[in-house]
């Protein structure tokens, strides 16, 4: 006679080894495909959350910036804020008048208005600030995106950053994005300070006696066309993912 194991415990037994399997961070249909450079985790038919190494770091040499006077220097960046959001969420508005925190940090190099404003704002999942060349790490789920603000201190209030939008780091598949993605990055006017050649302003942020000194423009943002001489960004500057 063939034994049948009663409902009850038959249902306990499954949930038990259910159980087991997760606790155990398997579960139990949880697997890791790799194509082309891509992986993808999913359990139970969805893409599960990531963690990624960033790096943004400044890769100046010492005579990056020419000047105007026919000298040259290094063209370093500044402390900076990082941020992962999704959904149409964006840190700024190309077109628009720079909001006060992000004048701080284009003018000053300060990220720390600009991190507390971010904290508060819907579709922005983590944020924080970087110390070029520090990595930083975040975790990842499908439709997050990467931006980040970051001045290019011999200026007036010029910034590095992607497009407002940010830099996508999963593609149309869910699969992740990693490795160098500095083409992404754009050196943006906040069009907060009357621009002085870059290098040898007197209210630019290295010679200024006291922040926020220089002649107000009363702009927007936009990409810098003011007529100066600027470096590639990837003269400049350099970010990276990296699977962790």
């Amino acid at each position: 006679m063939k034994y049948l194991m009663p409902l009850g415990i038959a249902v306990a037994v499954a949930l038990s080894t259910s159980v087991a399997a997760q606790a155990a961070g398997l579960g139990t249909d949880r697997k890791l495909l790799h194509k082309s450079g891509h992986d993808v985790l999913r359990a139970s038919g969805r893409v599960t959350a990531q963690t990624v190494t960033n790096l943004i770091e400044g890769v100046s040499g010492h005579d990056t910036l020419k000047l105007v006077n026919g000298k040259s220097i290094s063209a370093h960046i500044s402390p900076g804020m990082y941020a992962v959001i999704s959904g149409d969420t964006v840190i700024f508005d190309v077109g628009k008048p720079a909001a006060a925190a992000l004048e701080r940090q284009a003018e000053d190099g300060s990220p720390k208005d600009l991190v507390e404003t971010l904290r508060l704002r819907h579709g922005v999942r983590v944020v924080g600030t970087f110390t070029p060349g520090e990595p930083f790490v975040v975790t990842l789920r499908p439709g997050d995106r990467l931006v980040f603000t970051t001045m290019f201190v011999q200026s007036n209030d010029l910034f590095y950053a992607p497009r407002p939008q940010g830099i996508p780091l999963f593609d149309t598949q869910n699969r992740l994005i990693t490795g160098d993605v500095t083409s992404q990055i754009v050196l943006w006017d906040a069009g907060t300070e009357v621009n002085e050649a870059p290098g040898i302003g007197p209210n630019q942020a290295p010679r200024q006696a006291r922040p926020n000194r220089g002649p107000t423009e009363s702009g927007v943002v936009r990409q810098v066309n003011d007529g100066f001489k600027y470096p590639d960004a990837a003269e400049v500057i350099r970010v990276t993912s990296t699977k962790k």
